[in-house]
């Protein structure tokens, strides 16, 4: 239980010092460490005092002897507290320490004075929500920040998800509100790591952007105790992120029994009904509840233990914003939806419409952990998890397009894990820790109807399209992986040093059947050309001659093996350094199937797969000052590895051109339309006509890594214990990962601009432009104009150096003592990268990379660094009556818009990709021509009037995300009250979270303004190449991409990130 006060001691000159480090002491721990020296009253170092480490509800006992240098070390301690330390040494004294409380990962300091009499201190421990007391300690070095069980229960989340506790750390952004992406430093939000009870709980495949394999964390957050934030820990048995490494640790059961019974509700009464422009009312759920429990105690008292909880979450009628799709906007009208469902019906299929279906999203999980104290030298724990997910998707919902409700679907994954550890001490000088776990994980996408993928193009002004049938990434979606980990570390203490050493392991076994398309996908450029079912644009994968369905699916198997060697050097009482270095080794099942087609082309062997091994040296320090407050300089630099998603190595299987072929007609090669998907349409010619799609892995790639940095000065100011810290904290890329595509070929032409042009000559010609300018297909234009008939998309994974990161950060904390407690911080970010990798598919990987020139090396800002973000929290709690607990909290976020980019509509430089290229602003006029002449002109140079950050480079091409959307204020609350339960010793809690408050007292509050998936800012159409003077010719409909409201979380409805919302909740404790 916690206690009721909580006291600070910060003078060097007491007898006895608690600092409770923010520093990791194990990379995948489910546990902590305290540590620290003994001095007698001569201030010489105590040898073979007796140190007791009792955790006082649970009986377990930890004894530790101090060495030579007074300095004693324990290890794999539980997480939290309350703890009891008692150093004695006859002659010397003895000294005793009550309510010590240690955190994830970390080791604490208690160092003792021993001055010849028996002296005990109450509750020395000070917590806070992100730097406070706890900052100090001399094995702090690195960047990161830790979330107590006492952090969740005050502050506000009314998704219990745990990225709203992330974000406490102002260097972590979430960059995506909506679905829970974060970034750290201006990095890719797939480049985190998260893991609980040390057991990797990241998306096995990388799918996802909120970093988990669900929609929520694999665990309740009433099982977590506590969360580990590090951004640079020098510890080398960091691994596997080269962002943010995440550990979370569960709850363990005492030697009392107790637990929790929660509901918590939502309904769409307490969400604010309509935004500005809304044309309905708010539709992403009917309700959302949670319920749930959690229950422990011992089986055997002082000895072995047990912990429980089960949760299951039900959204009645999830739904999806549709204020800035097309049919928002109303370039897509309700007597469009009409004709195109009567046309679907004359064939006998429904698309459904723009309602949801009636369905319920669930998410349930359950554990069970148990802890055993096997004697006082050997503590073991074993966990089993599972949780089973069904979610309504919604894809095809963007600013240009929409999609009926049979192109939506049911998502339902298992992920499932159990895990072992053992912590050992053989000796007062010497301790191990050995983990093993599995993690099982399985996800299927489950359509409504059977149909092949359905696009019709032409709506409005800017060529919005609609979407029905089955979305072409559903034809068949498997995905599987079943991985075995493994871990062993050892520290031996040999007086002024702690040695560290070991090795780690893992086996992911990998099955993805990614049958994209094999049910065949039409394009209509119009809706009359719907209507008389004549396509533009027809593709289908198949089988290879002699193949089946079966050859389509990828299986293989990604292997990593770690080794790791650290020293931790106390070089005197001020001053101590760490040195270390890690070496994974990367080791990949072998793809078999060699295409010579592809070699020959480019040069390439597509059975090369990434292999190297990565060296990281590390290096940390900590200098404590002397003076009457706690003040320290710390730092570091090192090499930290990162594992690739694991869906873009993939593509090296599963697409070798040799394992099924893919056709796309174009023009008037397109079939006459019919939905028939159990038999599709095969173009004349059979599999020959076919294209090869072809991934490949330059030699010699590595998996990412990053060198980083940082240097931080942390000071206890003379009022109330408020902590002030400043930090920089430096990223630069060792290797990236970024595409190349080979098919483009040679380009056709130079542009007026300067870049490298592919369309074909019909493609250069203005007089083949349409209502849209250019587009592939139309009137002859095509793209690629040098591939080959038989080469589709080849993609080239390689390495990049370039890109980086800085941020700099102000904080000041005030711990939470008696009342009050609180945060503020500001961080500085700036990033650079090459690629922003957003996707799952590597060809939209290298779609969305923005560019001047295909394929270019160029390092823009970074899609995912906030420039500015100002945090604050404040906790206060009082006691009315009895041991009842009256809480507020507060979370506030300010910060800078995301980054955003202006581009073309369409593919001007004849690549195949439509979303990337930079736009190329006109001098003045004369300088491009217009299909619509002088008029046209004068309207796209009145609205860049209008549009200052875009004008400022006439002449030039406006760089990729060199302009911000909107700043963001968001206010999140919480209020609880403590009530009497139906026993004694027992409570309920009523608790209301508010998300967004401002919201609530003026809608135009709190908005958070986006660009969408893409980031991307449209403007004009390329109309062709006039050949005469040579300059471009544009085509604008004076209607842009403007910022939209974040709302919908990617495809999984609307989260109402940007309204006012309320969660009431009610928790029996017991």
């Amino acid at each position: 239980m916690t206690p009721k006060h909580r006291v600070r001691l910060s003078k060097l000159s007491l007898g006895l010092i608690v600092a409770l480090a923010a520093a990791p002491a194990f990379a995948q721990s489910t546990s902590a460490g305290v540590g620290g020296q003994v001095v007698g009253a001569d201030g010489q170092p105590v040898a073979g005092a007796q140190v007791t480490i009792l955790h006082t509800e649970s009986g377990t006992v930890s004894r530790v002897t101090t060495d030579a240098s007074g300095r004693y070390n324990a290890r794999g301690l539980r997480v939290g507290g309350p703890y009891t330390v008692t150093i004695t040494k006859p002659g010397e004294g003895t000294r005793t320490e009550d309510d010590v409380y240690l955190n994830l990962s970390q080791v604490n300091t208690v160092n003792a004075i021993l001055t010849g009499d028996v002296t005990t201190l109450d509750r020395v421990v000070a917590t806070g929500a992100y730097v406070g007391s706890d900052v100090f300690s001399a094995n702090k070095m690195g960047t990161g920040s830790n979330v107590t069980s006492a952090d969740m229960e005050a502050l506000p989340s009314a998704t219990r998800n745990m990225q709203d506790y992330i974000r406490l750390d102002p260097r972590i952004s979430q960059i995506s509100k909506a679905d829970g992406a974060i970034s750290a430093g201006g990095q890719n939000t797939r480049f985190n790591a998260i893991r609980i009870d040390g057991i990797g709980a990241g998306d096995p495949f990388g799918l996802e952007p909120n970093n988990f394999p669900t929609e929520r964390q694999p665990v309740s957050m009433d099982a977590i105790e506590e969360i580990n934030i590090d951004l640079a820990n020098y510890d080398t048995t960091i691994y596997g992120g080269t962002g943010a490494v995440i550990n979370a640790v569960t709850k363990s059961g005492t030697n009392n029994f107790g637990g929790t019974v929660y509901y918590a509700y939502r309904d769409k009464d307490m969400v604010r009904d309509r935004l500005e422009g809304d044309r309905a009312d708010f539709n992403g759920f009917e309700d959302e509840v949670t319920y749930g429990m959690t229950f422990g105690g011992p089986i055997l008292k002082d000895r072995l233990f047990f912990f429980t909880n089960y949760e299951k979450y039900e959204r009645t009628a999830p739904g999806v914003s549709l204020a800035s799709s097309p049919y928002g906007n109303g370039s897509i009208t309700d007597a469009d939806i009409t004709a195109v469902r009567d046309h679907m019906s004359s064939f006998g299929y429904d698309v459904g419409g723009l309602s949801a279906p009636d369905n319920k999203t669930e998410i349930e999980e359950y554990a069970i952990k148990l802890d055993w104290n096997i004697n006082d030298d050997h503590r073991a724990a074993l966990r089993y998890n599972k949780m089973e997910q069904n979610v309504m998707r919604f894809p095809g919902i963007g600013s240009s397009s929409v999609s009926l409700s049979n192109y939506w679907y049911q998502h339902p994954k298992t992920y499932e894990t159990w895990m072992g550890e053992l912590f050992s001490d053989w000796s007062d000088n010497f301790s191990t820790e050995l983990k093993v776990s599995h993690k099982d994980y399985s996800a299927s996408r489950v359509p409504p109807v059977n149909l092949p993928h359905i696009r019709v193009n032409g709506f409005g002004d800017n060529n919005a399209s609609m979407l029905f049938g089955t979305e072409q990434n559903t034809h068949v979606n498997l995905v599987e992986s079943k991985e075995l980990s493994a871990f062993a570390a050892a520290n031996w203490y040999v007086g002024d040093h702690t040695i560290k050493f070991g090795a780690d392991y893992s086996d992911n076994e990998l099955m993805n059947f990614y049958g994209r398309n094999l049910n065949g996908v039409y394009t209509f450029n119009n809706l009359d050309a719907f209507l008389a079912n004549t396509p533009s644009q027809y593709q289908l994968r198949a089988p290879r001659p002699g193949g089946s369905i079966a050859d389509v699916p990828a299986a293989f198997t990604l292997k990593n093996t770690g080794f790791f060697l650290q020293d931790s050097w106390a070089v005197n009482y001020n001053l101590t350094l760490m040195f270390g270095v890690r070496v994974d080794v990367p080791d990949f099942s072998d793809q078999r199937l060699y295409n010579p087609r592809i070699e020959e082309l480019y040069g390439y062997n597509n059975t090369t797969l990434v292999d190297d091994k990565l060296w990281q040296p590390r290096f940390g320090f900590n200098y404590t000052f002397d003076s009457d407050r706690p003040t320290q300089l710390r730092g570091g630099v090192g090499l930290f590895g990162g594992a690739a998603p694991n869906v873009w190595l993939a593509g090296a299987y599963q697409n070798t051109g040799l394992n099924y072929v893919e056709y796309d007609l174009r023009g008037d090669l397109g079939p006459i339309f019919t939905p028939d998907a159990s038999n599709p349409y095969i173009p004349g010619g059979g599999p020959d006509a076919g294209r090869n799609n072809v991934d490949i892995i330059e030699p010699g790639t590595k998996l990412p890594s990053v060198w980083k940095a940082n240097l931080a000065f942390d000071h206890e100011l003379p009022w109330h214990g408020i902590v002030g810290s400043a930090e920089l904290l430096y990223t630069k890329v060792n290797d990236a990962l970024y595409f190349e595509r080979l098919d483009v070929m040679q380009p056709t032409a130079v542009g007026p601009d300067g870049r490298a042009i592919y369309w074909n000559a019909a493609g250069l010609d203005p007089a083949n432009a349409g209502r849209f300018g250019i587009e592939n297909g139309q009137n002859g234009a095509g793209t690629r104009a040098n591939r080959p008939n038989d080469i589709g998309d080849v993609l080239l994974l390689r390495n990049t150096s370039k890109g980086h990161s800085a941020q700099a950060t102000f904080a000041l904390s005030k711990p939470l003592v008696d009342t009050w407690g609180w945060s503020v911080a500001y961080t500085y970010t700036q990033a650079k990268e090459v690629s922003p990798l957003t996707s799952s598919q590597n060809t939209s990987n290298w779609n969305n990379t923005l560019i001047f020139n295909t394929n270019e090396e160029v390092a823009y800002n970074s899609r995912y660094a906030i420039k500015d973000r100002f945090t604050a929290t404040l906790q206060w709690q009082h006691n009315f009556f009895g041991d009842y607990a009256t809480r507020a909290g507060l979370f506030y976020e300010g910060r800078s818009g995301r980054p955003f980019s202006y581009i073309f509509y369409n593919d001007v430089n004849g690549d195949s990709a439509n979303t990337n290229d930079l736009f190329y602003v006109p001098a003045g006029p004369g300088d491009v021509l217009w299909t619509e002449g002088a008029e046209m002109e004068q309207a796209f140079f009145d609205w860049l009037a209008e549009n200052p950050e875009l004008a400022s480079y006439k002449g030039g091409v406006a760089p990729a995300n060199g302009f911000r959307s909107g700043w963001t204020n968001t206010f999140d609350v919480r209020f609880s009250q403590e009530l009497p339960g139906f026993f004694k010793g027992h409570k309920t809690e009523i608790a209301l979270d508010i998300m967004n408050i401002g919201n609530l007292i003026n809608k135009d509050w709190g908005l958070i303004e986006d660009y969408g998936f893409y980031s991307t800012r449209r403007v004009a159409n390329y109309a062709g190449i006039d050949p005469e003077t040579g300059k471009y010719v544009y085509n604008f409909s004076g209607s842009t991409d403007n910022a939209q409201i974040q709302e919908n979380n990617n495809d999984k409805g609307n989260t109402a990130v940007s309204r006012w919302s309320m969660m009431l909740s009610l928790k029996y404790k017991f």
